[in-house]
């Protein structure tokens, strides 16, 4: 991987897939899918990545979470989706015990609902629009830039003494 991209002092972590069904009905190809690519993904990704990261004592690894890292959801089926991102919060804590010797950080994210091509078609519906006004202290979804603030931060020298750590971008949605 290094002698393609050179050294690599930071991972962002951001690939994710949102299939849902309920869990009864949830097919095992999904699941399994689910779980490569926002759970195993990520794991290989950093742990491929923290070795030169090791040899270097430093390193800045950001995972993406989600508000359903710490919070489930009764007005869609995100089995499947939750799952991965508890796991990713605890991945984030786990692999940020382990590296922290090493000069690493690993850090994650936890965005609510914010406007992407995942999220378009659910934040974009009427019905989900009135879920978000009623579970978000805030009234609305998150919006272009408000999340680059969290994102430069846990890239930035100015975390050097913050590492395994969540922080929920949601307009208060996990507070209550």
């Amino acid at each position: 991987m290094g002698e393609y991209f050179g050294k690599i002092d930071i991972l962002c972590n951001n690939a994710g897939l949102g299939l849902f069904d309920k869990a009864e009905n949830q097919s095992d190809e999904i699941w399994e899918t689910m779980m490569r690519v926002n759970l195993f993904a990520p794991y290989y990704f950093s742990r491929e990545v923290a070795s030169g990261m090791i040899q270097r004592g430093y390193g800045k690894i950001l995972m993406t979470g989600s508000i359903h890292s710490t919070v489930g959801m009764c007005e869609l089926p995100l089995s499947a989706y939750a799952t991965t991102k508890g796991g990713i919060e605890m991945m984030t804590k786990q692999l940020a015990v382990e590296w922290a010797k090493y000069g690493i950080t690993v850090n994650a994210i936890g965005p609510a609902y914010f406007p992407s091509e995942m999220t378009g078609d659910v934040i974009d519906d009427d019905g989900f629009k009135k879920v978000i006004e009623m579970r978000c202290p805030m009234g609305r979804a998150g919006r272009d830039g408000e999340l680059d603030g969290a994102v430069l931060y846990f890239c930035s020298d100015a975390s050097t003494y913050t590492t395994g750590q969540l922080l929920s971008v949601d307009g208060g949605w996990t507070a209550i």
